[in-house]
């Protein structure tokens, strides 16, 4: 983990025209940068989890989970956060392909008790961390007028049903 990543430079470094901001646009062109993709599920998270981010192992892939059952404004919130945990370099889980097709296909539930105990000597700091720099990359969504975009943007049905049909999973 790098702790010394300041999140107005992650910001500055991204390059992201903010005029054009949707939550599918921007993650992808983070996914484009870290030469990663990033796939964004919503999920029926367990009571004390709003979002999750996991890595692949075997893969370049990113997955975000979030929240399916909270307004659109959050939903893009608790992407954002879980996107910053990535940008930081905070450390996450590790799955590989034969579990998170498991996963999607209901057959075994994600490991989302072990997130706490995987942030928990440094929780605050690192949640900070991530909460101020989604907080930046809103700010530059409202100074650049897209609003709307945080409340009125999910992230694309289209492209799970892609990565859920190349899963074999559709």
């Amino acid at each position: 983990m790098n702790t010394n990543l300041n999140p107005e430079k992650v910001v500055k470094d991204l390059r992201y025209d903010f005029h054009t901001f949707s939550i599918d646009r921007f993650i992808t062109h983070v996914g484009e940068i870290k030469k990663r993709e990033i796939i964004s599920i919503p999920w029926t998270m367990p009571p004390t989890l709003f979002g999750a981010w996991m890595s692949d192992d075997e893969e370049p892939k990113e997955y975000i989970f979030y929240r399916d059952n909270v307004p659109l404004i959050h939903q893009v919130h608790i992407q954002l956060h879980e996107l910053s945990h990535f940008l930081l370099g905070h450390v996450t889980l590790h799955i590989n392909r034969k579990k998170i097709a498991n996963v999607l296909k209901k057959n075994t539930p994600l490991p989302f008790t072990e997130l706490p105990r995987l942030r928990s000597s440094d929780k605050s700091e690192l949640e900070v961390q991530a909460e101020t720099l989604a907080a930046l990359i809103q700010k530059q969504v409202i100074k650049h007028s897209n609003l709307d975009q945080l409340a009125s943007d999910l992230s694309s049905e289209t492209k799970l049903a892609n990565f859920l049909k190349t899963m074999g999973l559709s």
